[in-house]
């Protein structure tokens, strides 16, 4: 019998494992994961579409660290169910695997919308290095590639692409890219950035069919009937939580595994951490959040009674010469804008009701822990360099 299971090795189960260990030396744990590596930085995918890379260098922890922590690992295998009274996990291959206690770490599948013919040849959503893999290899040789998706991922991986020498368009339904992130404003902005890089963009835009040719893509067709060619479609509509071990367990789920502020299930000595688990009516699907609720989790397994707070929206991307930062609420009704431009650098802050909801920054985004303080903490503007240096002139 092993004294603490993880199912799923995603920075959740790697962070829970070496939190575990810190505190008690001298258990066993065993970590069972789907994936064939060891775990890697997920976060680095999109950037590595256009890198020569060996599994070595994306392992967040080199191998000697297991062994050396005697940690073990049971990678390419699946986990079917729990017993969360009998304390067994159940293998796929028939297997069975005696626990206390049990830290489900799933994670997530990237969401892809039911499109017509989206099971086709030259169809990729990249989540794990093996999808990545596998579209570098089908697009060598290739000229075009659609994005289905214009989030920060979705622009990441176009930008990415761009760099192997495809001609990139990018697909976004909302009317404006970055919609979460960005008022119309400098969304149009960025959207005018990416097209003179190259990266074409049609926003306002669902995808309404995958065309192809013997099973082939070969374009896409749009609801309002535009068709745009391409060797191959990337989807990057958001993630779904890898729920289904928790409801074939006898778990309670909704759209992640239900869990309470210490990330412990219904059932004592179970807990569900990372982009799987659901906290009141949120999954959160970030990395440095699964990374938190991993070492709470890991804390919490070994008698500790720590409760993971949720964390405040926040958000960067750097492409090229495009630097941007944005923090909170950006837009909505009663938003007001107070707004600085010096050369192209532009400062922007957003009040309701006297109170700043949200900021972004343009270029120079060196302010980023400002804007923090002043739409999370409720910092006066004034206390901040970026209120004294670029609002006070």
């Amino acid at each position: 019998m092993y004294d603490y299971l993880i199912i799923g090795n995603g920075i959740a189960g790697l962070s829970a494992t070496e939190e575990i260990r810190k505190k008690d030396e001298n258990a066993t744990i065993l970590i069972v994961s789907e994936e064939k590596p060891s775990t890697y930085w997920r976060t680095r995918l999109s950037d590595l579409i256009s890198k020569d890379f060996t599994d070595d260098e994306i392992f967040v922890k080199k191998h000697p660290w297991y062994n050396e922590r005697k940690i073990e690992e049971r990678l390419a295998t699946k986990v079917e169910k729990i017993d969360p009274e009998k304390r067994i996990a159940y293998l796929t291959n028939g297997e069975e695997i005696a626990f206390a206690k049990a830290l489900l770490a799933t994670g997530a599948t990237a969401f892809v919308p039911p499109i017509k013919n989206v099971d086709a040849q030259g169809v990729f959503a990249i989540r794990t290095v093996d999808d990545l893999r596998n579209f570098k290899n089908y697009v060598a040789g290739k000229k075009e590639v659609v994005v289905i998706g214009g989030g920060i991922l979705g622009l990441e991986a176009a930008f990415s692409a761009q760099k192997l020498g495809l001609s990139i368009t990018v697909i976004e339904s909302f009317d404006y890219l970055l919609a979460r992130q960005l008022d119309r404003e400098l969304s149009e902005k960025l959207e005018s950035k990416l097209n003179e890089m190259g990266i074409k963009t049609f926003t306002g835009k669902n995808t309404e069919e995958i065309l192809t040719k013997d099973g082939v893509v070969c374009g896409i067709k749009l609801s309002d009937g535009t068709t745009i060619s391409a060797d191959a479609i990337m989807v990057q509509a958001g993630i779904r939580s890898n729920i289904k071990i928790a409801q074939d367990s006898g778990l309670q789920t909704e759209r992640g595994i239900m869990v309470d502020d210490h990330l412990e299930t219904a059932h004592k000595g179970i807990f569900a951490a990372g982009d799987c688990a659901q906290i009141g009516k949120f999954t959160i699907g970030l990395w440095t959040s699964s990374q938190e609720m991993g070492k709470i989790a890991g804390h919490n397994m070994t008698g500790d009674n720590e409760s993971y707070i949720q964390p405040k929206p926040f958000s960067t991307l750097m492409l090229g010469d495009i630097k941007l930062f944005s923090a909170g609420m950006n837009s909505g009704e009663g938003v007001e804008e107070e707004k600085k431009e010096v050369g192209a650098n532009i400062y922007k802050l957003f009040k309701k009701d006297n109170s700043y909801v949200g900021g972004i920054l343009w270029g120079d985004i060196k302010y980023q822990a400002d804007v923090k303080n002043i739409v999370f903490n409720h910092v006066d503007p004034q206390e901040t360099k970026l209120g004294t240096e670029v609002f006070g002139k």
